[in-house]
């Protein structure tokens, strides 16, 4: 019970400074933020299923990795869970992924172009809104399924 209250207060501060973030155009930072927590639904989505994360070296599989997993692995075909994330939501996801890494990785190479910057942050609120309501359902579903 106190870590999941540990992780609710967490998560209520995490929103609230994505929400100060983003009405003070700090898109970058509102960016990090919605990336951070897209990757905690994705992680507890397949631990959940008990669909492994972890590679044999031990290390986390990135998040493309990730939602691979949820687009292909036979515990998410269902139709309850298809339902909730789509294979359209899944690509969506890793549509705005990949734009956050393009902004991350050429930040040095390219002119700031606050409205590109504002863009792909708004772009990933919008997602983030919808997926962790989602994720949430399909995480429950998942504890019902295991008995918990």
């Amino acid at each position: 019970m106190q870590k999941n209250m540990e992780k609710y207060e967490i998560y209520k501060s995490m929103h609230e400074s994505l929400a100060k973030a983003m009405r003070a155009g700090y898109y970058y930072q509102a960016i990090f933020i919605e990336y951070a927590i897209l990757e905690d639904r994705l992680r507890a989505i397949l631990r959940y299923a008990g669909v492994p994360y972890i590679n044999k070296n031990g290390h986390e599989d990135k998040i493309s990795r990730k939602l691979d997993k949820l687009r292909d692995r036979p515990e998410f075909a269902n139709k309850f869970v298809r339902d909730r994330i789509p294979a359209k939501m899944v690509d969506d996801i890793k549509e705005w992924t990949e734009a956050r890494n393009d902004l991350i990785h050429n930040l040095a190479n390219i002119p700031y172009d606050d409205e590109s910057v504002k863009a792909v942050a708004e772009k990933g609120k919008q997602i983030l809104d919808v997926f962790k309501n989602k994720s949430a359902s399909v995480i429950n579903h998942f504890n019902r399924l295991s008995g918990k």
